[in-house]
Parts: C-alpha cells; structure tokens; sequence
C-alpha cells in the first residue's frame, strides 16, 4: 500500500503510464547507483592501489545507455524536455494546437523510423555476435533495449499528439 501511495505523491501521470514512469526511474536510479559506486572504486582503486577495475569504461558506457534511455520516455510524458517558447505568448492557440500536432507526430514518426533502424542493428549484431572488447558482453541486448525505449517514446508522443488534438487550448510541444 506504501508503494502505491507514494508512486501516487511522486508521480501525476496516469494509469500504466504512471508504473511505467515509476519502474524506468528505479531501473534508471539503480544503474546510476551503481554507475558512482564503479566511478568511486575505480579511482579509489587507481590512485590507493595503483589498479582500477578492469572493464570500467565498457560498464559505465553501458550504464549510461541504461540510464539516458530509462530517461527518456519520462521526460517525454511529463514535458521536462528543453522548450523554447518565445513565440508562444503572440502566436493565437489555433496555432499552437496545430504546431503541437505536426511536431508531435513528426517527432513520433522519426522516432518510429529510428527506433526500428536500431531493432535492425541490433538483430545484426545479435547474429554476429558482436560483444564488448574487453569484457565481452553482448552488446545486441543493449541496442535492443534502446530500439524498445525509442519505440515507447515514439508512441508517447503518439499520445501527446493525440492529447493536443484533443485539448481546448494550444497544446504543448
């Protein structure tokens, strides 16, 4: 129940959105997590004993592939992305409405294409078999991972677009 209350404080989102909003911020907060504690012991590791952790770039380029593209979906469904609105205050709502529209499906259609650009890339390098240098870890599973949050930020936009067609007022990019 504690869970749910506080997932209800902390996020205004609704329905599945609000969970999904909840888990990729754990996911993304965990790996992060574990991003300083790595950062920490590598240097601690370097300069006290004159050996750092083996692999460090690999992993922590992985956890930054983990933690910026958690990030992404969220920043897209509660509007905290980087917004210029200069011209917003002049421009009449009609407008605005509009605009929102064609720039929320643009950026989902681009997004569609990408995100199954880089499902195509990630088949090829699951056949590969292509790893990490060092550590050897499969790299396809982490480019998989991208094309599914690009494919969830493609359809949030989906909905946003949606939601401006929708609204009395000018809706928001």
């Amino acid at each position: 129940m504690w869970l749910s209350a506080m997932v209800n404080k902390h996020h205004g989102e609704f329905g599945p959105a609000k969970w999904l909003a909840f888990i990729l911020e754990v996911v993304s907060s965990v790996v992060l997590l574990g991003l300083m504690l790595l950062t920490c012991t590598d240097v601690i590791g370097r300069y006290a004993f004159n050996n750092s952790v083996n692999g460090t770039t690999e992993l922590t380029e992985l956890a930054l592939c983990i933690v910026v593209f958690c990030q992404l979906p969220i920043v897209t469904l509660t509007g905290t992305h980087v917004v210029v609105d200069i011209l917003d205050r002049v421009l009449p709502d009609a407008f605005m409405k509009v605009s929102s529209l064609v720039i929320n499906v643009g950026v989902a259609g681009g997004l569609f294409f990408v995100a199954d650009r880089v499902w195509f890339q990630a088949a090829r390098s699951l056949r590969r078999g292509v790893t990490t240098e060092f550590l050897l870890i499969p790299v396809a599973y982490f480019i998989q991972f991208v094309s599914i949050m690009l494919f969830v930020t493609a359809a949030v936009f989906v909905l946003k677009a949606l939601s401006s067609l929708l609204s009395k007022s000018g809706g928001e990019a």
